[in-house]
């Protein structure tokens, strides 16, 4: 397929779901208590049937790569280090270096990444991406903390014991331990699945939670699509647009694609490329706002770097996925 047309068929849907989001609340269809109560759902139950499913459908723990989850914690510790060096010399407000501090690691891998993994890829695409998340979604949480703890006073008296519980309770990281659970138990069972037993329909009631997760998701994500303030912001958003949607993904995939040569480890599969380049590419992660709120960060800055970097995603994501495409790494 012609990559530009690719590109358009993985991305392009994505973006018309959230542009109907966006034109639905403005016709008051979505209101604001629908976009709040369904966030709430796809967090809660959406995400751990969706990560569940995935996970389940793997056959056994040696279908696993564990370069490419190696190789996603790696790629982003790295931009975690660089963008620590850059708000300790460039950024004076303390409030402000850890939001856009975020912006270089952080990404929408949950809403925006996982769902593009799919579209372009396809279940190995999605599956690929929820063994990554299990690993990085832990790692983007305490590492933000981190973020927000050196340079501010924060609200939170123990941040540290407020981030693990957190993790703990975090759906996408229920979902997978406990696919993982029951991939482990699977040789002890005599290869018993829920997916051919008498049980069947409470599997199949599973993977239709799971399946309209995503797309609720940026439903939702389109209808809470807002911009105002930009004014008061001009500079560290002009930082970190480009740090999170050009700067991340080259880093990222530049790793992926060249140091598995250099080390002498096979090269990554489509599905795995798919999964590394949509954590790498997404836009900022939606929880950097309420967390920013939480822990004394600049809240109304992590909102417009959240808006912009979602927005401007919608040429970047479409220009990288044709540019790998072409040159084969999508295949």
């Amino acid at each position: 397929m012609n990559p530009l047309i690719f590109s358009i068929n993985a991305v392009f849907p994505l973006i018309l779901v959230a542009a109907f989001g966006f034109y639905a609340r403005r016709n008051n269809t979505l209101t604001d208590e629908f976009l709040k109560v369904g966030n709430k759902f796809c967090y809660k139950y959406g995400f751990f049937f969706m990560m569940f499913t995935t996970i389940y459908d793997i056959e056994s723990f040696n279908e696993i790569n564990w370069y490419v989850i190696l190789f996603a914690v790696i790629g982003v510790l790295l931009l975690f280090f660089i963008g620590l060096v850059y708000i300790i010399f460039f950024v004076k407000d303390p409030r402000q270096k850890g939001v856009i501090h975020q912006a270089f690691y952080r990404s929408n891998f949950a809403i925006i990444g996982m769902p593009l993994a799919m579209n372009i890829f396809g279940d190995a695409g999605l599956e690929a991406a929820a063994m990554i998340s299990a690993f990085t979604v832990p790692l983007f949480n305490v590492l933000a903390v981190i973020s927000l703890s050196l340079f501010v006073e924060n609200k939170q008296e123990k941040p540290f014991a407020f981030v693990a519980k957190e993790i703990v309770k975090n759906p996408l990281i229920q979902g997978v331990v406990t696919g993982l659970i029951c991939l482990a138990i699977r040789p002890f069972c005599n290869g018993w699945r829920l997916s051919t037993s008498s049980f069947a329909f409470l599997y199949k009631a599973a993977t239709a939670l799971g399946d309209i997760t995503p797309w609720l998701c940026i439903l939702i994500l389109g209808g809470n699509f807002k911009i105002s303030g930009i004014k008061n912001y001009l500079k560290p958003i002009c930082v970190c647009v480009p740090v999170r949607l050009i700067l991340a993904p080259t880093l990222g995939m530049g790793l992926a694609i060249f140091l598995p040569k250099i080390l002498g480890i096979p090269s990554f599969s489509g599905a795995e490329y798919t999964a590394l380049f949509s954590l790498f590419a997404a836009s900022e992660a939606v929880a950097t706002v309420s967390m920013a709120d939480q822990m004394n960060g600049d809240a109304e800055l992590a909102g417009q770097v959240v808006v912009w970097t979602t927005l401007l995603s919608s040429l970047t994501l479409f220009l990288w996925v044709a540019l790998f495409r072409g040159i084969g790494i999508f295949a």
